[in-house]
């Protein structure tokens, strides 16, 4: 199916985003390194080397460029197996399976997109912390944010988990904490270097007003849950058994989802000019402005959000350092005044790397179900009906 699919999309019609990387691969590609200053929002990193792979071989259309972002997606699937090896013990074939199938990640694999290739390095790099590989994994997040500047947020998980890798919270000598946490130090200075002087997170200047640096909104965290209850509906079910008896055991837990909801409609707004683009038709837009149609279809898109994060809280993660992941997720996505499914790449790739999975039973529905999205995801792009 991906071989498939990778020659379909290699002439599918592209898509606005696609312009900007493709125009900026293809002036590295030709000599010219000027940059798209209006609307190159990241660092070029991804474009220089798509770029100089298609020098080296010679195959410079958009059709040879979205072929190898097909390999960097197989690169992905292995880092993702490579991760999934060093967080639990034993086979890891069906969770890359899955994984390989994730329905907001798949379609990207054949488009001349940065998400793809920067969430590989990303994995990748929390891998080799858990392999106590320290300077390697600093090296690979640096050149994460080299694709994506924005990866810096992940730094302070992959270091907690390198000075707690087994979550035991005791404070290590200061030498050894050091010799732990400098490769990933080192990245948080080069982003700070990189924005002194840029002046803006975001690459370009004209795009600062859409991408504003130190903003908070609370948008991208429930259209994730959302996401996630559409994407594991049987696995949430399973957590709420959990959390259902947490609040038999502690009854206060039940005034958590209410504050959630209440949050949700106080301050859930979908209100930045990208999220109301409906030519070419974005499944994801289209998604969120239900909620503003009127009050049932808001009630029930936060209902559904807060379901899936009860449901999270009963499903275990390992190492136990990784609940981390919660928080640091918190604040990577409420970063983004956009509301964008991209956005939750990172946070629910590492969430699958990291999470127990269910009974062979569910894991296989749900492999299924996330068969059957991403295929009909798939002709329908094709189609020209929608993009994500």
């Amino acid at each position: 199916m991906y071989v498939t699919f990778a020659l379909i999309f290699r002439t599918c019609v592209v898509v606005p985003d696609e312009v900007v990387h493709y125009w900026q691969i293809n002036k590295f590609d030709h000599g010219e390194f000027r940059l798209a200053e209006d609307y190159l929002t990241m660092l070029p990193g991804y474009h220089a080397l798509a770029a100089a792979i298609l020098w080296i071989t010679d195959l410079r259309t958009l059709g040879a460029a979205r072929m190898l972002n097909g390999l960097f997606g197989v690169f992905t699937i292995f880092a993702f197996w490579r991760l999934r090896r060093c967080a639990w013990e034993g086979p890891a074939s069906a969770a890359a399976l899955q994984f390989a199938l994730l329905p907001i990640l798949f379609p990207y694999d054949f488009r001349v997109y940065t998400d793809v290739l920067s969430l590989g390095v990303v994995l990748l790099a929390t891998a080799e912390t858990l392999r106590d590989r320290h300077r390697t994994a600093g090296l690979l997040m640096i050149a994460s944010m080299a694709m994506r500047q924005t990866n810096v947020v992940w730094l302070p998980l992959l270091s907690a988990i390198a000075v707690w890798p087994n979550g035991k919270l005791e404070i290590p000598h200061i030498g050894r904490l050091l010799r732990r946490v400098w490769p990933y130090l080192i990245g948080v200075a080069l982003f700070v270097a990189y924005w002194i002087w840029n002046g803006h997170i975001s690459l370009s200047k004209e795009q600062a007003s859409n991408h504003p640096d130190l903003s908070a909104h609370v948008g991208n965290i429930y259209f994730a849950l959302v996401v996630f209850a559409l994407l594991m509906p049987l696995q949430v079910a399973l957590g709420l058994r959990h959390f259902a008896a947490n609040v038999r055991a502690r009854p206060w837990l039940v005034l958590l989802p209410l504050a959630g909801f209440i949050a949700f409609w106080t301050l859930f707004k979908v209100d930045h000019p990208f999220n109301q683009v409906s030519d070419p038709p974005y499944l994801h837009n289209y998604l969120i402005l239900l909620t503003q149609q009127n009050i049932l279809l808001k009630a029930m898109f936060g209902m559904i959000a807060v379901v899936a994060a009860c449901g999270l809280s009963g499903i275990r993660l390992q190492p136990r350092t990784a609940l981390l992941l919660y928080p640091v997720a918190f604040v990577a996505l409420a970063a983004f005044w956009l509301i964008e499914h991209r956005y939750m790449l990172i946070p629910i790739s590492l969430w699958l790397a990291f999470r127990e999975r269910e009974s062979q039973r569910v894991e296989t529905a749900t492999t299924a179900l996330w068969a059957f999205y991403t295929v009909s995801m798939c002709l329908g792009i094709v189609a020209g009906k929608f993009n994500l």
